[in-house]
């Protein structure tokens, strides 16, 4: 492989980009209305805005974000908000390696009257460097990145990119990471089809984007702007990171008050359906079947039901309340007729614990009579369990 060759797999396929001349003449000042920036390694553009805390964003004022006490996030210590940074990458692809860019990089900070949104932008690629310069002066002054799906996608391209500068700076990698995806999904997947930040902005937060550019169309934008320096192609992508940063500021307060709800304060079925499952897995079986009990009393949807009885179920029968995991193993039973973990659940009770073998065998019947019915693959487990209550009845009979 020639030399040449070697150099096009590392940095990627080639792209007409904006000569320096071409590039001195875009002015993007009445446009982006940011400014050139000098740096180290040269200049990059640089796009600034304030936006007051009693701004809202959605339901609730920025002050709300800003105000709030942030534990139970997952991290080792609570969130300092006021040393936390907010950010978001556009990139020239979505497949990552060494071949993808990240040409802007927005930036969100809290100071006591404002939330700040710093915008780098790379207007061709030979201000990259100058671009993860002043991204690592900003990390300098805190202890911790907030993104969202930043773990999988912006922080590993932004380490690929800081590595590749070989210029000794450190980037991301020694700071305390919250990626607000992971956290969305764990409160709302149940509720919501999709957890992206347009569906949680829609669905969660209340904030409705006007005439917003896909994302799928981010990249060619971009490319198109390297190829002809039409400033008007980048304004829309701008305004798309700048909303992608101020959102993930308000959804880090939604996740906040709602990690905060009490069982008697929870409004939204799958909300206490999260934070239930939230406790059980902390061990916390008390408070995890409060919250339950809570989402059974405010959910509408069969389904969701279900599925909390049966995990209500399994907690008490795992705390040994039997007549309590009964009574609910039968209430699905009311609800689903042909649940065969219910009726399997109930013999197993009656056979090994009440030692009801009539009763037992009854169920096991009638859950054998809908295994075959329906073809379920545990039709023989059911016959094994049969054959060994009437082996048991025939036994206490003949004694």
């Amino acid at each position: 492989m020639s030399l040449a060759s070697k150099l096009r797999q590392l940095i990627g396929p080639a792209h007409t980009t904006v000569s320096s001349t071409a590039k001195r003449q875009v002015n993007l000042d009445p446009i982006l209305h940011g400014q050139e920036v000098d740096t180290p390694f040269g200049t990059c553009y640089v796009v600034e805005k304030a936006i007051s805390l009693e701004e809202k964003h959605g339901h609730w004022p920025l002050r709300a974000a800003f105000t709030t006490a942030y534990g139970n996030l997952g991290q080792p210590e609570p969130l300092e908000i006021g040393k936390a940074l907010f950010l978001d990458t556009e990139t020239t692809g979505l497949a990552g390696g060494t071949g993808t860019y990240a040409f802007l990089i927005g930036l969100g900070s809290f100071t006591d009257s404002h939330f700040l949104v710093r915008q780098l932008l790379m207007r061709d690629y030979d201000e990259e460097l100058a671009m993860l310069y002043l991204l690592e002066q900003e990390l300098k002054s805190k202890n911790s990145i907030i993104s969202f799906n930043g773990k999988t996608f912006d922080i590993p391209l932004l380490q690929t990119r800081f590595a590749l500068a070989r210029l000794g700076l450190q980037g991301c990698a020694e700071k305390e990471q919250l990626d607000l995806l992971h956290l969305s999904r764990r409160i709302w997947r149940q509720k919501l089809n999709s957890c992206t930040l347009g569906s949680l902005e829609t669905s969660i937060l209340g904030v409705r984007r006007i005439n917003d550019i896909p994302g799928a169309e981010i990249p060619g934008r971009y490319f198109e702007f390297l190829q002809t320096g039409c400033g008007q192609l980048l304004q829309g992508i701008v305004e798309h990171n700048a909303l992608d940063i101020i959102s993930m500021a308000t959804l880090l307060y939604r996740i906040q008050i709602t990690l905060q709800l009490q069982p008697e304060e929870c409004e939204c079925p799958w909300e206490a359906e999260a934070l239930a499952y939230g406790a059980l897995r902390q061990s916390d079986y008390t408070r995890g079947l409060l919250y339950l009990e809570a989402a059974r009393q405010l959910c509408h949807n069969r389904n969701q039901y279900l599925r909390l009885l049966r995990t209500t179920a399994l907690i008490h029968k795992r705390l040994g309340n039997y007549d309590r995991a009964c009574a609910l193993w039968q209430e699905t039973l009311r609800l689903a007729y042909d649940d065969l973990d219910a009726y399997e659940e109930l013999a197993k009770y009656y056979e090994h614990r009440a030692k009801d073998l009539a009763t037992a065998e009854q169920i096991t019947r009638r859950a054998l009579a809908i295994a075959w019915q329906t073809g379920s693959a545990r039709a023989a487990a059911l016959e094994h369990r049969l054959r060994r209550i009437r082996n048991k009845q025939r036994l206490r009979a003949s004694s």
